[in-house]
């Protein structure tokens, strides 16, 4: 069984947690969920005005949000529950230190404002809408 190391795994979600793939290296069910949402709505986001207030927009964007939650649950996991969860078996541990911090750091500063403009951009569009059926 490899060896799986934290703040990889952390940095994984952070950058392709849309996609899925942190999930597919650590081994977990269901790695591909996320890559279907983003494999089916993107496509239908493609050469639309105002692509940024569909529908299509909105359901992408919970994997994407889901995984920068997943990088900071990853990269606060204690080292002994991470390496008890997903490292079952194996005689290395993990020793995490500064990497997992700048993981959850850089998780904290980017995917908060990836989140907060995507709630500011389903407020407004449900505004405009509400407003323009009256």
């Amino acid at each position: 069984m490899p060896f799986r190391h934290k703040a990889f795994a952390a940095l994984l979600a952070f950058l392709f947690g849309g996609l899925g793939i942190n999930r597919l290296y650590l081994r977990q069910r269901g790695w591909w969920l996320p890559l279907s949402v983003t494999l089916i709505t993107l496509p239908l986001l493609v050469d639309v005005s105002n692509w940024y207030q569909t529908p299509a927009f909105f359901v992408m964007m919970v994997p994407i949000v889901a995984g920068f939650v997943q990088a900071l649950v990853i990269a606060l996991t204690p080292d002994p529950r991470f390496d008890a969860r997903f490292n079952a078996g194996s005689t290395r541990t993990n020793h995490s230190g500064w990497d997992a911090v700048l993981v959850a750091i850089a998780t904290l500063m980017i995917g908060t404002t990836i989140m907060m403009t995507t709630i500011v951009l389903l407020m407004q569009t449900w505004f405009e809408h509400t407003l323009a059926r009256s």
